[in-house]
Order: structure tokens, then sequence, then C-alpha cells
């Protein structure tokens, strides 16, 4: 008998969302329907049951705005969920499983939230979710994280480590061809993130342009990405004598990102805390499509990257913030290029065997089992 899992995600999906749709798509013995607040890119996340609030009727849409506002809490989840015989509540990201208590409560269905990174950080901090996290943490039944570093991060905010669960996410392999990568006369390097300070975009520049003096090499830095560190990524390509270099190509789909990957040689990934404590909380699941695709990965040691990369065999890891580290790694990778086919089949096989979305979907039903 198939099962419906609640699915609460707003927005419902952004472009860079595919590791969300990964578990939802891959899903074979509860059917999942969506609640979101704001339908997004359903062209390249389609699914078949959905309910968004800019569907509700006009009376309807204005009561939900001021009852979010007065009380923090989403107010039609909970007959929604009834109307679609829901079995229970899977919340994607902490501050959704905030939003979802009401609807916890009136349809009386255990809920179950996935932690992703800024939300166990960041979000933490602040005062005002962290009185909903009290809350939260007393009624939800579990939550899961991707990685150690992450789940530290979630009991330090108060969550009673019984509750806090091991799930890996998952890539979808069928949609990323593999590839070992060759020796190439200019070597193409990505940098794919969004450009926010936690990504450490312009430690990897810097870093790019410090090795390029140390020991001269064709090469083109590929950015996909935006977000409000732009200038300061722009100023940085200029430092590091990377104009003429550089190409940004701004935000893209998801089967444009693979599609990039193929023709790149190298990632680099160098994640560090930002100023105002920011982190990845997890890692970034770009590690994962690039690994899936052969690429080496140069990364920091930063939150659970060390868990996503396996250091020497499928990347290099430097000390986050350590510029000269990053160089080096950059340099071990030019100077061994007999090293990338190597290397590309253990990142593939490590993705195989840890982060496969079809064998992780089937394992998330095996915990929904666990409280359905």
């Amino acid at each position: 008998m198939v099962r419906t899992a609640g699915q609460c995600a707003t927005p419902y999906l952004h472009a860079n969302g595919s590791w969300i749709y990964s578990q939802l798509s891959r899903l074979r013995r509860y059917r999942p329907v969506v609640l979101t607040q704001e339908d997004a890119n359903l062209d390249q996340f389609p699914v078949s049951h959905l309910h968004t609030a800019r569907n509700y009727p006009w009376w309807k849409r204005g009561g939900n705005q001021l009852w979010i506002k007065m009380t923090g809490e989403y107010p039609f989840y909970g007959e929604l969920l009834r109307r679609e015989g829901a079995s229970l509540i899977h919340a994607h990201f902490g501050y959704q499983g905030c939003r979802c208590l009401r609807a916890r409560r009136e349809s009386g269905l255990p809920m179950l939230t996935t932690f992703y990174g800024a939300d166990a950080t960041q979000y933490a901090a602040i005062p005002y979710w962290r009185k909903f996290y009290r809350r939260l943490f007393a009624d939800g039944e579990v939550f899961l994280v991707e990685g150690s570093a992450l789940a530290a991060c979630l009991e330090e905010a108060g969550c009673p480590p019984a509750k806090i669960r091991l799930h890996h996410l998952g890539v979808n392999l069928d949609n990323i061809p593999f590839a070992e990568r060759e020796p190439a006369e200019r070597l193409r390097v990505l940098i794919c993130a969004p450009f926010r300070e936690k990504k450490g975009i312009p430690d990897a520049l810097q870093a790019l342009g410090r090795a390029h003096r140390r020991q001269p090499f064709e090469f083109e830095v590929v950015l996909i990405g935006e977000g409000p560190e732009r200038p300061r990524i722009e100023a940085a390509i200029g430092e590091a004598g990377l104009e003429g270099k550089a190409r940004l190509l701004g935000a893209l789909p998801y089967a444009q990102v693979v599609a990039e990957l193929g023709r790149c040689h190298l990632l680099l990934q160098t994640s560090r805390r930002a100023a105002d404590g920011d982190t990845e909380g997890g890692a970034p699941v770009i590690l994962l499509d690039a690994q899936a695709a052969g690429l080496p990965v140069v990364a920091t040691r930063h939150a659970d990257i060390p868990e996503y990369v396996r250091e020497g065999e499928s990347g290099l890891l430097a000390a986050e913030g350590d510029v000269e580290g990053i160089a080096g790694c950059i340099l071990q990778l030019v100077e061994a290029p007999q090293r990338w086919g190597a290397m590309g089949r253990a990142g593939r096989a490590h993705v195989e065997a840890h982060y496969n979305a079809a064998t992780q979907a089937g394992r998330l039903e095996g915990i929904y089992d666990e409280y359905s």
C-alpha cells in the first residue's frame, strides 16, 4: 500500500534545490504531496500533487498572511494533510518545521524535519527562531542531518541528541554522466555556489592566481552563481590577476550545471565561516555532483565537507581561509594530471556507495515507516 507523506518546503523549489527534489522524486512507497507558500521552477522539479498558497481564494490568502504574521505558523496545512490522507509530515529546513507546528497539532501526524545548514547555525542564533526551535525540538519526532558536523550544530542549538538522525542526501546518478578527466592543454576550473561569504569564492580566486604565478599554466575559471557577494568576487578577480581568465555565467538551472561539469576538469569549493557566523553546517551538494561526474575536487576542511570528499583519494583539502594551502592543492593536481582519472573513479564510487539518490530514498522511506 502506498502511503502519503506531506512535504513542506517554501518556496517549492529554488532553482538550486535539486537535492530536495532528489528525495521526493525517488520515493516509491510514499506519495509526496507538497505544501508550499510559493511555487517556483515547476518545469524543472515537477510533482503531481502540490498545494500552493498562491492558489488560495483571495479571502484565504489574506487570512493566511495575517496568521503567519501573528503566530509564525502556517494556518491551513492541517486540513490539507487530512484531505490528502497523509501519514506524516516532512519539513525541509528547520524554519519550515517551526512554521508547520500548527499543522502537526491539528493533524496529529508525526513530523520529521531535515536541517540542511544555515537553519542549524545562523537561524539558531536569532532569538526569534530560538523560541520556535525550543518548541520544535520538544514536539518533533526526529531531526535528520547530513553529517556529524551538522549534528553537533543541532545539538548545540538545543536539540536532544536522541532525536538527531544521520541521513545522507543523494544525487540522481542517472542524470550525471561519468567521464575520467584526462590531461588538457587548458585546465577548466569550475566554481559553482551562491555568491555568499561562507562560500569562500575570493579565497579560491586568490589561490588560483597565486598558483598560476608560482607555476604558469593555461586555465580558465568558470563561475556559476549569483548573490550579494558579486561585487567582492568581481574585485577578487582583478586582485588575483584573473582578468580574461574568469567567466561569470550567473545562476543556471541544474541541468545546465550538470552539462558544465562535463566540460570542466576540476571543482573548487573553498567554504569558510562568514563574519556573521554563517557556515555550511553540512556540505554543498555540488561536491557530490562533481565527484559523480568524475571531477577531482579541491575544497576546505569546513563543516561536513571532509565527509563528502575522500581526502587524498577523490579530492584534496586545505584549512578554510588558507589561500596558500588551497594554491598548493591546485598545483598538486596541475603537476600530476595522471592522478585525475583515479581520483574521478574514487569520487564516483564514493557517491554511488553513500549518496545515491535511489538508495537514500529507500532509506528515507525506512525512516518514514518508523513513525507513520
